[in-house]
């Protein structure tokens, strides 16, 4: 198994000499004018939005390449921002598409708007592949050539999707992804730049958090249209989404959280295990206390645990007395939904019969998103199958699951491994954190769609985590070594 990241080396072309900042500024400007000139596709508030997206982005990757102390610094700063643009441009644009057919399905503008972001990071990708073009080596080999396999099988299947064309643009930002996530993984060495990685990937979660409980407080749902009662009006971006990414980001910050150096990421973990609750997400709230739990578990950290417990019990009892979520939890068990979870065992009842009729293949890339109006007796009105792992079957066939189940298992096989042989206890630390992390991704994923399904951040962490995982057990594995334990005890 290759993990070593390949060696830095500027490539061979006549833009060699030319400033990274440079290429930056032009890069901008190219994008400044196809934006202009494609204004009639786009209503005038989302250019704006994009126009001043594309300038924040643009801004960042100058100040990066600008800044850089060294040329490796440079490079490594500027996929980081890449990588946390795809990140936080699914929260740019708050939208829902009004879909009553599938060839003449009515797309909200802002998807068209949020398409063009996704151009626009591509272009800071290609703005390091120019440079250094052998970054594309080796993405179909060792642990990550799964992360490439479900990328390029979902733009093929794309392909016979109900709308290839609808699939094909969310298959181009999963791909987009899995060749950023490729390079980042070139561009850490050692332990600081996964630090470094991890901290960026923090605070787009911090935006993706803010942004839709911020949404939600002042801009309330009186219409409806995200749930019919208070809790689902006032978060209107969807509970359990909320209270997922929510509970993600505090098992992130506690694995950067160093007492008596790093204390910033406990009080952005607070603030999320608060939204995590008041969100109400059931799955989000679970997944978040029992990652928390294992987090300190695995260390042996058992007064810690006790203490994660009554901070829990507490913020829930004040969420019960001082919000809706006491109606909501009294409402959710008089319908006797528990056993159902929600009516999600219903729709997965429902969906096995059109799953065998496409088992190998599948009915393609996203196609879930068009089950109601194609089945228009599916459970709820359900645009996916609310489970990761029928997702994947259900779009990408046995194939696509059989992607999705390695991806998994060379996550947790690497961080249990990790774990259990390294000698660093800082290592020890950010392996404990990830395998956590990961937990809670499952958890999430057995009840919604987590991945196999439309790349948004949780799909896009589950990647990221093969990368954290295969520099961890690396790093763990140099620890190991005799050498290092010779260098240590000297």
């Amino acid at each position: 198994m290759s993990t070593s990241p390949t060696p830095l080396q500027p490539a061979h072309s006549s833009l060699r000499g030319l400033p990274l900042a440079a290429l930056v500024v032009g890069i901008a400007l190219g994008t400044m004018a196809l934006i202009e000139v494609s204004g009639e596709f786009l209503l005038d508030p989302n250019t704006s939005t994009v126009f001043i997206a594309a300038l924040v982005f643009f801004g960042m990757l100058a100040f990066a390449a600008t800044y850089g102390r060294s040329r490796s610094q440079q490079s490594k700063w500027l996929i980081f921002i890449v990588w946390w643009s795809l990140l936080v441009s699914e929260e740019v644009f708050s939208y829902r598409s009004d879909i009553t057919s599938v060839s003449g399905a009515e797309f909200a503008s802002q998807a068209y708007a949020q398409g063009v972001l996704w151009c626009v990071a591509m272009l800071g990708l290609l703005l390091i592949l120019i440079k250094y073009p052998q970054y594309l080596r080796g993405m179909f080999h060792g642990d990550y050539k799964w992360v490439s396999w479900i990328a390029l099988f979902s733009v093929i299947s794309s392909a016979y999707s109900p709308n290839p064309a609808f699939s094909l643009a969310w298959a181009f930002k999963l791909g987009l992804v899995a060749v950023v996530l490729h390079v980042c993984s070139q561009e850490i060495a050692g332990l600081e730049d996964l630090k470094s990685f991890l901290k960026i990937t923090v605070w787009a979660f911090v935006i993706l958090t803010l942004v839709p409980t911020l949404r939600s407080i002042f801009i309330p749902d009186p219409k409806g249209e995200y749930g019919s009662g208070e809790l689902e009006q006032r978060f209107r971006e969807a509970p359990t989404e909320i209270s997922g990414i929510a509970g993600l980001l505090v098992i992130m910050c506690l694995m950067l959280y160093s007492p008596g150096k790093r204390r910033w990421p406990l009080v952005i973990a607070a603030g999320a295990l608060i939204v995590m609750i008041a969100a109400g997400g059931k799955t989000g709230i679970v997944g978040g206390f029992v990652s928390v739990a294992l987090f300190y578990g695995l260390q042996r950290r058992f007064k810690a645990m006790l203490g994660f417990v009554g901070v829990i019990a507490v913020l829930v009892a004040l969420a019960l007395r001082f919000t809706s979520l006491a109606a909501y939890a009294t409402g959710y068990m008089q319908l006797q939904q528990g056993s159902s979870f929600t009516g999600r065992t219903e729709l997965w009842s429902f969906v096995m019969p059109f799953i065998m009729q496409k088992p190998i293949l599948g009915h393609g890339f996203i196609a879930s998103r068009f089950i109601a109006v194609i089945h228009p007796d599916t459970p709820f009105g359900s645009s996916h199958m609310h489970n990761g792992f029928l997702e994947a079957w259900y779009n990408n066939g046995l194939i696509g699951l059989g992607l999705i189940l390695a991806i998994n298992y060379v996550i947790a096989r690497n961080l249990w491994r990790a774990v259990h042989i390294t000698q660093s206890r800082e290592l020890r630390y950010l392996a404990v954190g990830g395998f956590a992390a990961y937990v809670n991704l499952v958890i999430n994923g057995m009840f919604n769609a987590t991945f196999g399904g439309r790349p948004d951040c949780s799909y896009l962490m589950l990647i990221a985590m093969v990368v954290l995982s295969i520099h961890l057990l690396r790093l763990a594995q140099d620890s190991s070594s005799p050498r290092s334990l010779a260098a240590s005890a000297g």
